[in-house]
């Protein structure tokens, strides 16, 4: 009977250090046996990968943070140009500002109204040139032309660590909400569960920075958004590597990864193989998850960084959204996002010591120039 290739002894002394894949021209191949170095017992038993925190570093970046917040929030909304004025009447608030003050109001986690005070504050700073009303901050926050501005914003707001990021994860999470819906179980009895809305986000393994975000419904796959996602990636960073769930794990995912010059550690299911027609890459990584799991999952648990994420925006910004429509919903999400990402900044700023200039960034990258 042929023995299972998982149930045989390995003889560490004679295993080949694991090999790395090479994407050439969108497909991943495995150099030759012979061009792989081989290493003994000792250089094949990986240390486990430990995280040292810099606490002076982290001690100044929280002891500082809501300064450096109102700054580089400042910084980053006056990138947004002003509306021309389409008609005759009352002119539209700064949209800049009001980006400002929904941003303050989801970094604070209070209502509206409670939030009046911290703007008032930040008028005197010279931040905002008015203090808006708390009902126009809804407004604002509600409007469907503020969705891709947002967007926009967050994917700026993450070239200042560009260079230190290489490796990203894609994952998604729900944030719920104020509505209720009802279910039908299998002996069709209601119950009653909360609504919720879903952030899909691709983020850099090294800062935690998200780099592209798309919303969509509770109940959309996480395959869905993850072309876009990929693709508006891909235009803002150089990306190496990403790693992902089984909820990804398809020739179609692995395929677009590979198009874009970046290996995909996804790992299979059990009923996966390695047939796939116009698809090297699948192949290539099925063998490399089977040959080689331990190098392979050391790529793959990057990917925990991800949850991190999901984790700081839950724990500072709140599990909940206030919002009770969709747009206003979307939006929200994308402003704990911006938020995030601010607050990311910050952190590198003392533990990388980067520089944010966004106006220097928005002439080099040709970025918030214009209204979607």
């Amino acid at each position: 009977m042929r023995e299972h290739p998982q149930s045989r002894e390995v003889d560490m002394d004679k295993m080949p250090t694991p090999i790395t894949p090479i994407v050439v021209n969108g497909n991943s191949t495995f150099p030759s046996a012979l061009e792989s170095p081989e290493g003994d017992a000792m250089s094949l038993v990986q240390s486990p990968v430990s995280y040292p925190q810099d606490w002076v570093a982290y001690n100044e970046a929280q002891t500082n943070e809501k300064l450096l917040f109102l700054q580089l929030l400042g910084d980053l909304t006056a990138q947004v140009p002003t509306q021309e004025r389409s008609r005759a009447g009352r002119p539209s608030a700064n949209l800049g500002e009001m980006i400002f003050a929904c941003c303050m109001k989801i970094y604070l986690n209070f209502s509206s109204r409670r939030t009046e005070s911290d703007l008032k504050m930040a008028e005197q700073l010279e931040y905002l040139g008015h203090t808006p009303h708390f009902n126009t901050i809804l407004k604002y926050l509600n409007k469907p032309g503020l969705t891709p501005i947002l967007k926009q914003l967050i994917e700026f707001s993450a070239m200042p660590v560009k260079q230190l990021e290489e490796h990203f994860a894609a994952d998604s999470s729900g944030f719920s909400t104020s509505m209720f819906g009802r279910w039908c179980d299998v002996r069709v009895k209601r119950h009653e569960r909360r609504l919720f809305r879903k952030a899909h986000v691709m983020v850099g393994v090294k800062t935690n920075v998200i780099a592209s975000i798309e919303v969509t419904g509770g109940f959309v796959s996480d395959y869905e958004p993850f072309p876009a996602l990929l693709e508006r990636l891909c235009k803002n960073m150089s990306v190496k590597e990403i790693s992902a769930d089984m909820g990804y794990s398809s020739r179609k995912v692995l395929g677009l990864v590979s198009e874009h010059g970046a290996i995909p550690f996804i790992p299979f299911k059990k009923h996966a193989n390695n047939r796939a027609e116009r698809c090297a890459i699948w192949k290539a990584m099925y063998r490399y998850f089977h040959e080689h799991r331990e190098d392979f999952m050391s790529h793959y648990h990057k990917r925990s960084n991800v949850e991190s994420v999901f984790s700081m925006m839950k724990r500072k910004q709140g599990t909940h959204l206030k919002s009770r429509n969709m747009i206003g919903q979307t939006n929200e999400i994308l402003c704990k996002a911006l938020v995030h990402n601010i607050c990311v900044l910050i952190q590198e700023i003392f533990e990388s010591g980067i520089t944010v200039d966004f106006q220097l960034l928005a002439e080099d990258e040709l970025m918030c120039k214009t209204l979607p």
